[in-house]
């Protein structure tokens, strides 16, 4: 049975509220977009604040937002489907798809000059490690001695991009804990090099296409662009400002 109209003008009124309160609100935020669905269809839609809090411009139903660690999610299900098809094993060292990481050592600390202790991982990382996020990678944001490390070593920021940016250190042995990171970006190379094609485009095909899903990429068009949401960064009194420069490289380096 679907949703009636009076509970569908109901929930409509509650939720228009809800919106309203959360960018209305002390310490809100600029925008937001939100939908509830069932199993037939959207029962509500919503949009409430702005895109940019210099602009002014309305926040919209179309507007595009970045999905960063969304991705993750995307990703892991194309990898699925490529275990379902017999093309990558969960249980099998990563290293058989993507050689390089192999490469990656495991931090122990730094010395008295500021030299990282590194040593080889007694432990191959699996791709279901990387799944699971128990690899021993992290990100610099997070940890003070990747940051460390990738200042001493000269590896990119994560925002980057680029397959360079992958290249920094475990932070514990592979498998002994969980800790979120950089993991699924690896899977995302074992998908390129398994199937021989960008990560964008597989997402396109396998995911986006079936699902009827045309305004999501890794590279945006024009339109796209038009309708993006700035992010904004909240200072400690909770002030909010806009930085429309923040956004990953368009388009994406090019990593094979």
């Amino acid at each position: 049975m679907g949703v009636s109209v009076t509970v569908k003008k109901e929930l409509q009124k509650t939720l228009d509220q809800i919106l309203d309160n959360t960018v209305n609100r002390l310490g809100g935020v600029p925008g937001v977009v939100a939908m509830v669905t069932d199993r037939n269809g959207n029962i509500y839609e919503g949009a409430a604040g702005v895109r940019d809090l210099n602009t002014k411009t309305p926040m919209s139903l179309d507007t595009v937002f970045a999905l960063f660690s969304t991705t993750k999610a995307i990703t892991g299900a194309v990898l699925m489907k490529l275990v379902e098809e017999g093309k990558v094993d969960l249980h099998h060292p990563a290293k058989e798809y993507v050689p390089e990481i192999a490469d990656i050592m495991v931090l122990e600390g730094f010395d008295d000059n500021g030299n990282p202790i590194l040593r080889k991982p007694k432990t191959d990382i699996t791709v279901n490690m990387l799944m699971l996020h128990t690899a021993g990678f992290g990100y610099e944001f997070f940890s003070e001695d990747e940051q460390k490390y990738r200042d001493y070593a000269k590896v990119p920021p994560t925002l980057a991009s680029s397959k360079e940016t992958l290249k920094s250190v475990l932070l514990f042995e592979p498998g002994r804990r969980w800790n979120y990171g950089i993991n699924i970006d690896w899977i995302g190379q074992i998908i390129e090099a398994v199937t021989g094609k960008r990560l964008g485009e597989v997402m396109a095909k396998t995911i986006f296409k079936p699902l009827g899903i045309k305004d999501i990429a890794f590279t945006l068009t024009p339109f796209m662009l038009e309708r993006r949401a700035t992010i904004h960064t909240r200072s400690e009194d909770g002030t909010l400002t806009p930085n429309p420069d923040i956004i990953v490289p368009q388009p994406p380096p090019n990593n094979t």
